[in-house]
């Protein structure tokens, strides 16, 4: 019987891997604008769903390959399949200006993209967009104005653009605050050597990389698997754990089989207990009775002149 039913799974992944190379197979790459290869798990919105991932959709507008998340647009640059990256853009710092800087479009919303689809690289950058009462002495502070095209900010005669993370109002001078941030990936520019306007307008030009690396290659993990990837080894581990914030429900089939063989053990072991607290008091009230009853017996047999053997007097 397991000899069947191993035959049996090993046609049923056969047939289901030959499906799967035969859909796959029928998918011709796309391209848009600078963009010649568009493929698994991307795809145009024009292209069979079963050549992308869900959430991989990507537009073609205007000869500009165009990435929506919800309300947002954003342009594409570059899609590294090596790498398991893709570079954006939001679309109003495409074109800086030379005396002034543009706000993103998307102030301080990118992360809202890194969800279960998409992941930060390590090497972008923030790109902060300061103001300050007064003027700053500072390398890391680059001169500019701000653009009233997009930007609420209020006017103010030290503006200045802050390259690297600034978690609190420690990490800034005096008298300033941060009005917004964009994201860079460009490897022009570094928190640690000084920088011109000229090249951080580039750099956010440039845009912001994501990584779609764990999604991708964990995709063969369950629910419930922890997937584990390391920086060099695209061949992930997937351990199993059963989480417990994990409605039963939605539990694969081997997490509800633990699941309920707690309840089993526990309810099992607690019959087993209760079963010998309460069976051997009830076995010594049988034994005692029994004794109390055959030396009930033997003093009524001593009434009739018979005699009891020793082993018959004592229980």
């Amino acid at each position: 019987m397991p000899i069947r039913n191993s035959f049996f799974a090993s046609i049923f992944l056969f047939v289901t891997f030959i499906t799967s190379c035969v859909a796959h197979s029928t998918c011709v790459p796309s391209f848009c604008g600078d963009v010649r290869e568009i493929k698994f798990p991307f795809r145009l919105r024009t292209d069979p769903e079963h050549c992308g991932k869900p959430g991989y959709e990507l537009d073609c507008q205007n000869n500009q390959t165009v990435f929506n998340y919800k309300s947002r647009k954003f342009y594409v640059q570059e899609v590294n399949y090596r790498s398991y990256t893709v570079r954006l853009l939001d679309p109003s710092l495409r074109n800086q200006k030379e005396n002034c800087s543009v706000f993103p479009d998307h102030r301080a919303s990118y992360d809202a993209m890194t969800s279960l689809i998409f992941g930060w690289l390590l090497v972008d950058k923030d790109i902060n967009y300061v103001n300050c009462r007064g003027p700053i002495n500072s390398s890391r502070y680059v001169p500019t104005s701000f653009c009233s095209t997009n930007t609420n900010a209020p006017n103010s005669s030290f503006s200045y653009l802050v390259i690297g993370e600034i978690l609190q109002d420690s990490d800034l001078a005096g008298g300033c605050r941060v009005e917004t941030v964009a994201w860079s990936a460009a490897p022009s520019i570094s928190p640690n050597k000084s920088s011109s306007l000229t090249s951080v307008h580039q750099a956010l030009a440039y845009g912001f990389e994501l990584t779609w690396r764990r999604d991708f290659l964990c995709r063969g993990c369950s629910r419930d698997d922890s997937c584990i990837l390391e920086e060099e080894n695209d061949v992930p581990i997937c351990r199993h754990y059963c989480k417990e914030d994990t409605p039963v429900s939605e539990r694969s089939f081997g997490c509800k089989v633990e699941y309920y063989s707690v309840f089993v053990l526990f309810y099992g072991g607690a019959l087993v207990v209760l079963k010998y607290l309460v069976g051997i008091p009830i076995l010594i009230a049988v034994v005692v009775w029994q004794c109390k009853r055959r030396n009930l017996n033997t003093s009524n047999d001593d009434g009739l002149g018979n005699k009891a053997s020793s082993s018959e007097q004592n229980c």
